[in-house]
């Protein structure tokens, strides 16, 4: 083969190659960055697997913990099963107080804390995909490092969250530096070179 043919595969490698990675990389402008999946920017909402602390001041028998059960309930003292699932911390607090207020006692007043949170979930090109406890301030870098950090073959620069929203799951393209909520799921793709 002569120099000008062996020349002109290479160039044809290379182009080849260059167009599969930018076909695989998708447009640079759909990926939320870091400001994008900010917690601060979205309500918070209660769902299974959240474990709560209601204070009832002055009313220590209609205080306690909670975990929000599978079907979104918890067992409130008085009051029986109340819907928690998919409420933010505002929302259920005022909730209680109308309900103690209306039945059982006179101007309650009442706090709500969240002390766990439910897991988050790490799947895909990471050593150790699993659910983890999830902390405040969680960021899509700390989650792959809790997960024993990225596989060899894993695209490190963008990955996907699926958050659920009041519509549904909905999917994002993040940055490492993108914060997470209780309850998303971070996949990591595996890169094709």
């Amino acid at each position: 083969m002569t120099a000008w043919r062996k020349s002109m595969w290479r160039r044809l490698v290379l182009s080849f190659i260059a167009l599969a990675a930018a076909a695989c990389a998708g447009p640079a402008d759909d990926i939320i960055p870091a400001s994008g999946l900010n917690p601060a920017s979205a309500v918070y909402r209660l769902a299974p697997g959240d474990r709560l602390r209601i204070n009832t001041f002055g009313h220590p028998d209609v205080s306690g913990e909670f975990e929000i059960d599978a079907t979104g309930y918890i067992v409130f003292p008085l009051l029986g099963q109340v819907r928690a699932g998919g409420a933010s911390v505002d929302a259920l607090t005022d909730q209680l107080t109308e309900e103690l207020d209306r039945r059982f006692i006179v101007d309650p007043s009442l706090s709500v804390d969240v002390l766990n949170f439910r897991p988050f979930f790490i799947l895909g090109q990471v050593n150790r995909p699993d659910s983890y406890p999830y902390r405040s301030g969680l960021t899509v870098r700390q989650a792959v490092a809790v997960a024993g950090g990225f596989t060899r073959r894993a695209k490190t620069g963008v990955v996907t969250v699926v958050r659920q929203t009041e519509t549904g799951p909905q999917e994002f393209r993040a940055s490492l530096d993108a914060s997470l909520l209780p309850g998303d799921t971070v996949e990591v793709s595996r890169r094709l070179f």
